[in-house]
């Protein structure tokens, strides 16, 4: 279940600044959506553990970006695209945007519309994922970069599994199918770099192709990829399904 939100600046002049480190401010807008849900504890903890929703935000266009003063310039819309696989999160989040349209929301920027996306079911055993932002593994050894395959199959599986269990005890989540996924020769994850919470990450960017039993597949679309999904990290699109 998906729902995108656009945002707009107050005074409509074609362009707006954003800080490259945007997402902590998207975090913040999350949070506002997600009061009155059965998740919204997870803000007051330490150790909150994997989220059970991904978030993605998109722009009209990046016109330039400066990473001395660590700002882009885009122009709108701003989108911002919340998925999850629980009614229970997703109605709260639709409401609350509903109710808050025309208002004030993060970084200047104002709700203006708000759009339920068409319900994906994913029923084939094989899929090509498409990344249109970054996606957090973490391994033993650090943050994988997409070039070795086998470490990122490794990541997908473990923590796909591991984030299944957590939402099951957690948030009620029906149990999925425990068989590994599979990453497919044709895959061409690429290194990509970005601002979080005034450092950097290693991140995985680019196109995979899975296979595996199709209620996990659409447990990773639903919930997203990897680590920091919460962040908004591990967003992913279909581009078929076979």
């Amino acid at each position: 279940m998906r729902v995108k939100i656009r945002l707009f600046p107050r005074e409509i002049n074609g362009l707006t600044v954003i800080p490259l480190d945007f997402r902590r401010y998207f975090i913040s807008l999350t949070k506002t959506l997600l009061q009155g849900s059965p998740c919204y504890q997870r803000f007051t903890e330490d150790a909150p553990g994997y989220s059970p929703y991904v978030f993605h935000v998109a722009f009209g266009e990046v016109v330039e970006a400066d990473s001395i003063e660590q700002t882009m310039i885009v122009r709108p819309p701003i989108s911002y695209i919340f998925s999850t696989g629980l009614p229970d999160l997703f109605t709260p989040v639709i409401n609350t945007a509903i109710n808050h349209k025309g208002a004030e929301m993060v970084l200047g920027l104002v709700l203006e519309e708000v759009e339920l996306l068409p319900l994906r079911r994913l029923t084939k055993s094989h899929v090509h994922f498409h990344f249109p932002g970054h996606v957090v593994f973490r391994t033993r050894d650090g943050y994988p970069d997409g070039n070795d395959l086998t470490a990122l199959e490794e990541a997908i599986n473990y923590h796909g599994m591991k984030k299944a269990e957590f939402l099951a005890q957690h948030y009620g989540l029906e149990s999925i199918p425990r068989e590994r996924i599979r990453l497919l020769q044709g895959s061409d994850p690429k290194k990509g770099v970005c601002y979080h919470y005034g450092g950097t990450l290693t991140t995985v960017r680019g196109d995979i192709f899975l296979e595996g039993f199709p209620l996990t597949l659409q447990f990773l679309y639903d919930y997203g990829l990897g680590v920091r999904t919460g962040q908004g990290f591990g967003y992913v699109e279909v581009v078929q399904e076979w």
